[in-house]
């Protein structure tokens, strides 16, 4: 039985006549609650239930697990699990906070896996700190049924003159190459962006991070192009030492503050992104390919909406990295209208709900065509549906001409 307020409506709604009827005696009275009561009960005993099989069966195999084989497994449990709860329950942010409970569980458990094999291996402890940092919709806090590796790390300087930097270059080359196959093995894909720290963009000294960010943003060079930094403003601790990404994000939005005309790029990225809806409100489908009479939910309703909120919310001094946290931020600085604010959650609600509703269906029918998940055809809508989605863009179309003027 859902664990909603959904419960309490439908029984109003059931005895809505008998409730009005001011004639009922007291034990009358008392039977109707207490089938309130008992429904209540149930509901809660029902969640119980699934939190207690949540640390039994998925979190404390993790904990116990001694290799990534074993790991997969848990994962795969998992999604299983969480699937069934979403089809049960039907709410996204549940969704996003059992899947980051039982990531960042699998995620940390792989690290330590890992630091014990490079000591078995000859290369011994880590020879400086170090922190795993999530990134993309791990960071956010806003994974679903499917997920890949977008991640970074950051690593401490020589504490003493005895220590090379090459050689700790060199230990944390290995180690995040050997990191990112370990995460492949647990069940989560590789990124095809190179977000991971295998890739020498995503990896390095605390100096390393801070000079390539000065020579993005003030030089306009290096290895960080604009997108990258746009990506580093959803970072979130993992694993390790946590300082280490806290002193780095200080100094990052602090050098954002004070170089106004990276933000102006960044919002006209931002408002620029177009979503599927045509100049008539019809949905601007793909006219040929694989994907044909389809629309991308994700890069033309999710990713504009995401973007806009991020970037509305830096330029204002909102460094948390949740969208919806973002989108209340805004409205209790008074950024944005409470209608605005319900637009854009509700907005949020639809696209990502559609997303996990296709990332289920496609696994149902082994579609494994990368990015099918995100393709929908109009035509398989329900009217309802179709005016849902419709509903959602134009909120996204609000908030870019809000930013825009």
């Amino acid at each position: 039985m859902p664990l909603t307020y959904r419960i309490i409506d439908e029984f109003v709604t059931e005895n809505r006549d008998i409730m009005m009827d001011k004639s009922l005696l007291r034990h009358d009275r008392y039977h109707i609650l207490a089938g309130l009561r008992d429904r209540l009960q149930s509901s809660l005993k029902d969640y119980e239930e699934f939190e207690s099989e949540l640390t039994s069966l998925v979190m404390q195999r993790i904990e116990e697990a001694d290799t990534y084989e074993k790991l997969n497994e848990c994962h795969a449990r998992a999604v299983v699990g969480i699937e069934n709860f979403f089809l049960e329950e039907d709410t996204v942010i549940d969704v996003h906070d059992l899947f980051r409970i039982v990531r960042d569980a699998i995620t940390i458990r792989s690290m330590k896996l890992l630091e014990e094999e490079m000591k078995k291996d000859g290369f011994g402890d880590p020879p400086v700190p170090y922190v795993w940092v999530g990134l993309g919709s791990e960071g956010r806090d806003e994974q679903t049924m499917l997920t890949d590796q977008d991640n970074m790390m950051i690593y401490g300087e020589p504490e003493n003159i005895n220590t090379n930097k090459e050689s700790i270059d060199g230990y944390f080359l290995e180690f995040s190459n050997r990191a990112v196959e370990a995460l492949h093995k647990v069940g989560f894909e590789k990124c095809k962006g190179g977000v991971m720290p295998s890739n020498e963009k995503w990896r390095g000294s605390m100096d390393d991070w801070k000079r390539r960010l000065e020579d993005r943003i003030t030089y306009d060079s290096g290895i960080f192009e604009t997108l990258d930094v746009i990506i580093l403003t959803d970072a979130r601790f993992i694993y390790g030492k946590k300082q280490l990404l806290d002193n780095l994000l200080q100094y990052f939005f602090e050098f954002l503050r004070d170089n106004k005309h990276v933000m102006k790029e960044f919002i006209k990225t931002a408002v620029l992104m177009p979503t599927a809806l045509s100049f008539f409100n019809n949905f601007k489908v793909e006219k040929d390919g694989e994907f044909k009479d389809t629309f991308n939910i994700k890069l033309t309703g999710w990713a504009p909406l995401i973007l806009s909120v991020r970037m509305l919310s830096i330029n204002n001094g909102i460094f948390e990295v949740n969208t919806l946290k973002r989108i209340k931020l805004l409205r209790e600085m008074n950024i944005i209208k409470k209608e605005m604010e319900n637009d854009l959650i509700d907005a949020y609600l639809t696209f990502v709900r559609f997303r996990i509703m296709n990332q289920i269906n496609s696994r149902a029918e082994g579609n494994i065509v990368p990015g099918a998940a995100n393709h929908i055809n109009p035509e398989t809508l329900r009217p309802d549906e179709q005016e849902k989605i419709r509903k959602a863009m134009k909120s996204v179309e609000a908030l870019q001409k809000y930013i825009q003027d």
